[in-house]
């Protein structure tokens, strides 16, 4: 569980967080939706430590963080193999070890045939893969992303959306998944918080039962539930 006790937290004159508290449960994928600029890529880079709260405290269970932005943010001059390298080089000493992650990771994505193909080479949604593949070799207990799938079209979106719950089912970290998309939060969530604009306040969360949650997408149990979200949603326009 990783939790929020009243973290207060402002840009300037800007209040992003008021005395937040909220709290997210640990190996499971939690999704947060809210307006833009509401606050929630905040409370990512509060969890990664990227920046501390200026009021209040932040605990729980983290145990290095990974972080998968919507671009992916590779290194242009290595290769793919070569880019998982670099990231594991200083925590994985051990040359052979660390090849045997990299290729394991590489073929859980469908990427193993790819390893020296330089960025430039790969298409957006590979590069978008190999971004994933990144987070989860690295040895952290906390996964956080940051609109992954933004701009990407529907057959991509969901070619990234299997190689990413191929990965997090073999090894189930605690994520925290910010997204505009209530469909990608009902695919891959396990909860989905429905955040106001800032300060960010919690109008909802929404437990999200796992037959629902990814396989019936377009079924009546997950059509009920994109209405409960869409009705929260819903108070984004009315509070302005």
């Amino acid at each position: 569980m990783i939790v929020f006790d009243r973290v207060c937290f402002a840009f300037g004159e800007t209040v992003v967080l008021d005395n937040f508290c909220d709290s997210f449960e640990s190996g499971k994928i939690n999704c947060l939706l809210g307006p833009s600029g509401s606050g929630k890529t905040t409370v990512l880079n509060l969890i990664a430590g990227l920046l501390k709260p200026q009021s209040g405290k932040i605990e729980g269970d983290i145990n290095g963080v990974s972080y998968v932005f919507q671009e992916s943010r590779l290194i242009p001059q290595k290769t793919v193999y070569a880019n998982l390298d670099a990231i594991l080089r200083p925590v994985y000493p051990d040359k052979r070890g660390r090849r045997d992650i990299i290729e394991e990771h590489l073929t859980l994505a469908g990427l193993l045939n790819d390893s020296d193909k330089y960025p430039h080479e790969l298409s957006g949604g590979m590069r978008q893969r190999l971004s994933l593949i990144r987070a989860f070799a690295f040895p952290s207990n906390v996964l956080l992303m940051d609109e992954p799938f933004k701009g990407l079209d529907l057959q991509l979106k969901n070619s990234i959306t299997e190689a990413f719950l191929r990965l997090w089912r073999k090894e189930k970290r605690t994520v925290i998944f910010v997204t505009h998309e209530i469909d990608d939060a009902l695919r891959v969530g396990d909860s989905i918080r429905v955040y106001s604009d800032k300060p960010l306040t919690l109008l909802k969360l929404i437990d999200i039962p796992p037959s629902a949650a990814r396989s019936k997408l377009y079924g009546e149990a997950a059509r009920e539930l994109k209405e409960q979200v869409c009705l929260e949603v819903e108070r984004w326009g009315d509070a302005e």
